[in-house]
Order: structure tokens, then sequence, then C-alpha cells
């Protein structure tokens, strides 16, 4: 399935862009497969100026910093300027076809956000991908662990403490065990 990605807006489902930009990330994924998901607090676009500018709910980035017009480089940004939405990944693995996760998978098997997309693709939906074990890599955690990133006070066990080890599921204590 072909997706097209929005140019340009000024306004992204009743929310007014401080300047005219295309929306990136999360907003894109969610105009572009209509997802039925709360809009988050901070939406992400690109501008065409060269600065990042912060304000009335987005988060406008230099062009420079625009992704691919891809499911997987939308979903890439996402992932790495704006952090896991559970809500809107789920609906969005509902939305795509099983075999594109595949082939984005297929393409990078080994890279850091796509071994992530992979195993939140197989957590949210409680089903394997028809892919091979991703061998010969060391593990990563499958949410970034920064403690800037965490918010003070709440609990680090469930989905952030569980890693990705040789491309499968695992604690962090079973794949140090499986590496020594």
């Amino acid at each position: 399935m072909r997706v097209m990605f929005s140019g340009p807006v000024s306004v992204f489902r009743d929310r007014r862009l401080p300047e005219a930009a295309t929306p990136a990330g999360y907003a894109a994924l969610i105009d572009a497969y209509q997802l039925p998901v709360p809009v988050p607090h901070v939406l992400s676009a690109v501008g065409t100026k060269h600065r990042i500018l912060e304000q009335a709910g987005w988060r406008i980035y230099t062009p420079r910093h625009a992704p691919a017009p891809t499911l997987e480089g939308h979903l890439t940004f996402a992932l790495k300027n704006e952090g896991i939405d559970l809500a809107i990944l789920k609906r969005l693995f509902l939305a795509v076809r099983e075999d594109e996760i595949a082939e984005l998978v297929k393409r990078t098997p080994t890279g850091l956000y796509t071994r992530r997309i992979w195993f939140l693709y197989e957590w949210l939906l409680g089903r394997m991908l028809n892919l091979p074990t991703a061998d010969k890599v060391s593990y990563v955690d499958a949410v970034d662990t920064e403690p800037s990133l965490r918010p003070p006070g709440r609990i680090r066990y469930g989905i952030a403490s569980a890693t990705i080890c040789q491309g499968r599921r695992t604690s962090a204590r079973s794949c140090s065990r499986r590496e020594r």
C-alpha cells in the first residue's frame, strides 16, 4: 500500500503551527494512516528555517532533520525525537500490513531503530514476524533508558527493562548470561 505523506501545512487537526511546516514523525504517521488516536501534547514538523522552534505544542525542526517520506523514515524519526507512544504505535501497526514491517526489518536487521520497531511490533501485537533471528549483534535496550527521558519517581520495570538480545526479546539479565 502506497501512503502519501503531507507537504507543508499551517494547521494540523485543529492545531495551528507557529509557521508553515511539514508534519514529521508521529504527526505524519497519524495523518498519512488516518490513525484514530489522541494527538500527543507536542508534535513535530520540519520547517524551512535553520533553527529549531518550540512553540504552541509544536517542535519545528530544521530541513536537515527531515525524514524520508516513508513509513521507515517517519517511524525512525518519531522513535529518535519523540520517544515511544504506545497508543500510536499499536494503531499504526494494526493499520500497516505485516509484510511492510517485515520488509523494513529485512533492509537493516541490525539497525538500532529497526530492531526497536521489530520488538515493539511483535510485543504490541503479540505475534512474531516471519523473520530469521538477527545473529551476531549485541543487544540494545527496547527503549532509550537515558535518565532525562524517564519521568522521575516512575518504576523502571516492564518494557523499559526489556531488551533485544541477538534479535530475540529477553531480559537484560538473561541476555548477559548468554553472552558469557
